[in-house]
């Protein structure tokens, strides 16, 4: 019986459109074999808010679902954006909670100095547009977008990633990040598994510069890297496996899913024709150990 897995997803707690519970439900709605096990991991960005949540409403389907806190980690590389994914990780975990901690309080800054550039190109928006309701939600750029796209100034979260928000256009701002080593490590020492996001996407480091990447973060203590993503193509798989294999990392892998911010994005599948391989599973899990529950209140 095939194991549906996807160890990349996000929901409202940072920039996804789904709640935790949610994510676990639609999860288990995606699959066409009621009796199929799945694996799932809630990655949000820089935050922990939403897993106690994912975690309860996953306990529902004990019997067939393994659900992995997990969180994703932006660091600053040489000028480059890397993520690093941390797997089971303690979310209670005093170091960490600060560490992203700083790391919102970043963003929200961010969040705010992009406002400005919007208001001085003349759009009608403020922060109290983007607050949302829940206190923990992490708000990035895609809630900006959102609202660019409800007040008609766009005509998708794409449209205004394109023309206002994405690096290098107008209202982009720039924010400060721990470096990837520093996510390793923190992460490691929650007692989580460090895993190099989507390695192919960093489009500002060439082949040599992304297998550099690879190898200094194994020196400072990754554990793998996200070998199945939902825009490789094959010979980019291929380059990642290799450096799976080169470094002996650990091979993961994911869909990036985000719900309507990212619509062509399914779970498990991707664009379409994505499937992380059950093989991965083993030696994966047996890196995680107990998985992390946290505690009920």
């Amino acid at each position: 019986m095939k194991t549906y897995i996807d160890l990349h997803i996000h929901s409202t707690a940072s920039d996804g459109t789904f709640t935790p519970a949610q994510i676990v439900n639609n999860a288990i709605a995606a699959v066409p074999d009621k009796k199929a096990p799945v694996v799932i991991a809630l990655t949000d960005h820089d935050t922990v808010a939403g897993v106690p949540e994912f975690m309860a409403e996953a306990d529902k389907y004990k019997d067939r679902l393994t659900a992995i806190p997990g969180v994703e980690i932006s660091t600053d590389y040489n000028g480059v954006e890397i993520h690093i994914l941390g797997y089971n990780i303690d979310i209670n975990n005093a170091d960490l909670l600060e560490r992203l901690k700083v790391c919102r309080e970043s963003r929200d800054g961010r969040n705010e100095k992009i406002i400005q550039k919007l208001q001085e190109q003349g759009f009608e928006i403020t922060m109290d547009d983007i607050r949302p309701e829940d206190p923990n939600e992490t708000i990035a750029r895609p809630h900006i977008a959102r609202q660019l796209l409800k007040k008609n100034y766009v005509s998708s979260v794409k449209e205004a990633f394109d023309k206002y928000l994405a690096e290098g256009r107008c209202c982009y701002v720039e924010r400060i990040m721990p470096t990837p080593q520093e996510a390793v490590s923190l992460i490691r020492n929650s007692g989580g598994v460090a895993v190099l996001a989507h390695l192919m996407y960093y489009k500002k480091l060439d082949a040599a510069g992304k297998a550099e990447l690879a190898a200094v973060l194994k020196d400072a203590g990754l554990t793998g890297i996200e070998t199945y993503y939902n825009t490789y193509t094959p010979e980019e798989e291929a380059f990642v496996k290799d450096l799976a294999k080169q470094h002996a990392l650990l091979r993961t892998g994911g869909t990036d899913f985000h719900g309507q911010n990212k619509p062509h994005i399914a779970l498990f599948k991707g664009q379409g024709e994505m499937d992380v391989p059950e093989d991965i599973l083993p030696e994966f899990m047996d890196s995680l150990g107990e998985i992390k529950k946290p505690e009920q209140e």
